[in-house]
């Protein structure tokens, strides 16, 4: 009888967290589909939900509100928002929650992100540059181009790598770098 009793309480307490609202803090893993390879790998990795309960996507001029919402719910959410600004005709994102709120002892990341060998958050350290968080991120791939776009507290700055000031930028807890692809007008890699 206990038995009995035991196996709904446990699927109900699975389908709860399943479906319990996205909150700030919290980590989501996007990967999207439908797109070139390249065009995934601007737009694939770890996302936090900040404290507005939005979250700051590649390429998006407007943040995305998340807070309530399932993990499903802002997969839809993303995917219209690219649809809508015209970047993307068909994106089929997927999200999967991987952390959960802890704004009290949360470790400050950064995210790393377009055309580098390992995309994904890395850990902040007081003193990092943008170089350092390129190299821990395993340097640009063979694309990466000169060009970076560096997300800080919701503005997208275009920053030209092959400048000594920019790679020695100090970089602050939550930024967003985004390596660009090197395009045929920039010539090298710089």
């Amino acid at each position: 009888m206990k038995r009995n009793f035991l196996l709904p309480l446990a699927f109900l307490l699975t389908v709860s967290n399943a479906i319990a609202g996205i909150e700030p803090g919290h980590s989501m893993k996007l990967t999207l589909r439908g797109v070139p390879a390249e065009e995934q790998a601007k737009i694939d990795g770890e996302y936090r939900v900040g404290e507005s309960g939005t979250v700051r996507l590649p390429l998006l001029e407007s943040l995305i509100p998340a807070k309530g919402l399932t993990a499903e719910q802002f997969a839809r959410a993303a995917e219209k928002a690219y649809r809508d600004a015209g970047i993307y005709a068909r994106p089929a994102i997927e999200v999967e929650m991987v952390g959960t709120p802890d704004l009290v002892n949360q470790e400050p990341r950064i995210s790393v992100g377009g055309h580098v060998r390992r995309a994904g958050p890395i850990p902040f350290r007081k003193t990092m540059t943008l170089l350092e968080a390129i190299q821990a991120a395993g340097d640009r791939d063979e694309f990466g181009g000169r060009n970076i776009r560096l997300i800080r507290k919701g503005k997208t700055t275009l920053l030209d790598f092959r400048k000594q000031e920019i790679k020695n930028l100090q970089l602050e807890p939550f930024d967003s770098i985004i390596v660009d692809q090197a395009g045929v007008v920039e010539g090298d890699r710089g």
